[in-house]
């Protein structure tokens, strides 16, 4: 049962109220470690995660011995009210229970949903009520006197990012009210302290001129236009540069109420959404109406809401959506979606891709994978090509660290090298912007806004974190199976990705289509001319393609199960998402989308197999098969085949493809010789899954 109704607020200083009376809660270690709990309320916290949050100069064993003293001491706070009920211990980590009315960020968050929906339908008097409301919750920076780590650093810029937003629905439904007059004053004293925030300007103009000031309107464009040549050497985004025009023009309907309920064009941003894809929560956002879709995969930093305000990356977007309707959202761990509880494979995050395209109703579409998010596109084409209609590659790669067979020179230990010291030591300050976009990292405004951005997309443990499974990525046997149109786009300027990783990828795709320009790795700041050639080619591209076929070929992983004591196995590869092609006697063939999927159900096979008796043996691997009726055949079956025939009793051998595309699982393998594998004798190292 529950005890008394328990108040935390984090918008301002950490303040916790039971019964009308402030709570206690303790030392400095014990308030971080329960502001990290209700940044993360209701939702699995890991151990380590705390620990290496709160005492990143510690060895392990101290650090988490540090770390159960301030939980003890907190469960012992929350016991003296009642609630000790609320922190579980759920290995490999902990949850705190808190109710949506009971923690100020769910009540602010529910309240500017509230608003958001009521201007858009017209009513902007209770719109104002509601944001108003929200905004009255904050009490000064989130989280004031909590010493910020990485997480902490990362949740309060979000949570700052958010409040500013809100002003910015709160401008606009003062507008609507006809309020321009007294919204000029705050909007003036905003554009100081957020000089690069179109919106604001963009509020700031249309108030001026409905107040009848249209020279100041047109001498506030002109100062915003200075500060952004001079500084960052761009032009006023698309949405400004119009606005301008109509004031010249005395457009009568930018007297008639505020545009933002009937159209989109004088604000940027979209409205952001969430679809639960396993547990978590991704963020995504759907531009324009139009045919195709295009569902544009981001690379290691993104945020779908901050993105809007560069204007060069507003342009970008805008041009997409002109194309066809743009869908985009931000990968587990980044910008607004949820944190995961471990690592993500690559698997996983391709289902995350078409939990998004299930929740913007999006059949099939133009996949744009960048930098990144290459790897996730091009297994999403290879292995679900009905969903896929055509695949754009821009400053990607199919691995990013050198192999045996794979020349790409020392380039990535140089970048991973410097990445990975920036995120420990000068995370937030923009230092990424030498490597992502070269060309402007003499500005000093160009690096402030990048700094903002890597605080905002992700935290630098997270990045850290990424930064290892990049290491592991190796999607290159998904690329021949790629029967899609496809275009690669490579930057000369790409210090990240240089032009070996898309030329290597437009040669193993066949038929796909190279294009090759001057720019940096960051292709949402391409602007001018740069930005029209760009879009150009991808316009040509789409204009070029026809009525797709159903696909006959896919990626598939091929599972071949020997010593079966049962027909038992129907269920578990059901379960595991795959499909019973045959079975007969001892030995069962299926196949998976996912190559961790027919793992962990040869896994679960094998934990069932009895001990006397035959023992099971399993093999697996990646490749094409026919899509056509239930029986399946082919080089990949056959290489199957042998792959299970060099098993041992009890054992699981998998290729290297399969070894290769579960990065992240937690699966962990073991070298199991060299065999002879092709029909040519060709020799594979095949791999044991560690039982």
């Amino acid at each position: 049962m529950r005890g008394c109704i328990v108040e935390f607020r984090v918008l301002g200083p950490l303040e916790v109220d039971v019964a009308g009376g402030r709570l206690a809660i303790g030392g400095p270690r014990t308030r971080a470690v329960l502001a990290l709990l209700l940044l993360s309320a209701n939702r699995l916290v890991r151990a380590d995660t705390l620990a290496d949050e709160l005492w990143p100069d510690l060895a392990a064993d101290r650090a988490t011995a540090n770390l159960q003293v301030r939980l003890s001491e907190l469960r012992r706070t929350l016991r003296t009210a009642g609630e000790e009920e609320r922190l579980e211990t759920r290995p490999p980590g902990y949850v705190l229970r808190v109710h949506d009315d009971e923690l100020d960020i769910a009540r602010f968050e529910r309240l500017v949903a509230a608003g958001r929906d009521a201007l858009m339908s017209g009513d902007a008097g209770s719109a104002l009520e509601a944001l108003d409301e929200a905004l009255r919750l904050w009490r000064g920076e989130p989280l004031a006197d909590i010493e910020a780590g990485g997480l902490v650093s990362a949740e309060r810029a979000r949570l700052q990012e958010q409040q500013l937003s809100t002003l910015e629905t709160r401008v606009d439904a003062l507008l609507a009210c006809g309020r321009h007059q007294e919204t000029i004053g705050e909007l003036e004293a905003l554009t100081a302290t957020h000089p690069l925030r179109e919106r604001f300007w963009q509020q700031r103009l249309l108030a001026l001129y409905r107040s009848g000031r249209q020279a100041e309107a047109l001498r506030a464009y002109r100062e915003l236009r200075s500060r952004l040549v001079e500084e960052l050497g761009i032009e006023p985004s698309p949405q400004l540069r119009e606005l301008e025009v109509r004031i010249l023009r005395q457009d009568p309907s930018l007297l008639v109420g505020d545009r933002l309920g009937r159209e989109r064009n004088a604000s940027p941003a979209p409205r952001t959404r969430y679809v639960d894809s396993g547990g978590v929560h991704i963020a995504y956002q759907v531009v324009g109406d139009g045919e195709p879709d295009i569902l544009f995969v981001p690379g290691l930093m993104s945020h779908v809401e901050l993105a809007w305000e560069d204007p060069g990356t507003a342009a970008f977007y805008t041009r997409l959506a002109g194309i066809g309707r743009l869908i985009l959202f931000d990968k587990r761990d980044t910008g607004l979606s949820d944190r995961s509880p471990g690592d993500s494979p690559l698997e996983q995050r391709v289902e995350d891709a078409q939990a998004v395209m299930n929740a913007a109703s999006s059949q099939r579409a133009i996949v744009f994978g960048y930098s990144e998010g290459a790897p996730m596109a091009i297994l999403l084409a290879a292995t679900h090509p009905e969903k896929v209609s055509a695949l754009i590659l821009g400053s990607a790669f199919a691995r990013w660290f050198p192999a045996p067979d794979y020349p790409c020179g020392p380039g990535a230990e140089r970048v991973c090298a410097s990445m990975e010291d920036i995120a420990r030591h000068r995370w937030g300050e923009g230092d990424t912007i030498q490597w992502f976009l070269p060309s402007r990292a003499g500005s000093s405004r160009a690096r402030e806004a990048m700094g903002r951005f890597e605080r905002m997309a992700i935290s630098p443990s997270t990045y850290l974190r990424m930064l290892r499974l990049i290491r592991e990525i190796d999607v290159r046997a998904a690329l021949p199976a790629i029967r899609v149109p496809t275009l690669v786009i490579q930057r000369q300027g790409d210090r990240i990705n240089p032009p070996f990783y898309g030329r290597y990828i437009a040669e193993r795709i066949t038929g796909a289509r190279y294009f090759e320009q001057p720019g940096d790795h960051s292709l949402r700041f391409a602007e001018g001319e740069e930005l029209d050639t760009l879009l150009a080619e991808i316009e040509d591209f789409l204009a070029s393609l026809t009525p797709a076929p159903e696909p006959t070929r896919a990626l598939t992983t091929i599972m071949l199960a020997q010593g079966l004591r049962e027909a038992s196995g129907l269920s578990h590869v059901r379960a595991h998402h795959g499909v019973l092609r045959t079975q007969t006697g001892d030995r069962m063939l299926a196949t998976f989308d996912a190559p961790g999927e027919a793992i962990r159900c040869a896994l679960v096979l094998h934990d069932e197999a009895p001990a006397e008796g035959p023992r099971l043996r399993i093999g697996i691997h990646t490749g094409e098969i026919n899509l056509a009726g239930d029986r399946i055949a082919g080089p990949s079956l056959l290489i199957a085949e042998q792959v299970a025939s060099h098993t041992q009793d009890g054992q699981i051998l998998v290729s290297r493809t399969v070894k290769d595309l579960v990065v992240g699982s937690g699966i962990a393998f073991t070298e199991s010789g060299s065999h002879p594998i092709t029909a040519n004798g060709e020799r594979w190292t095949l791999y044991k899954v560690s039982t």
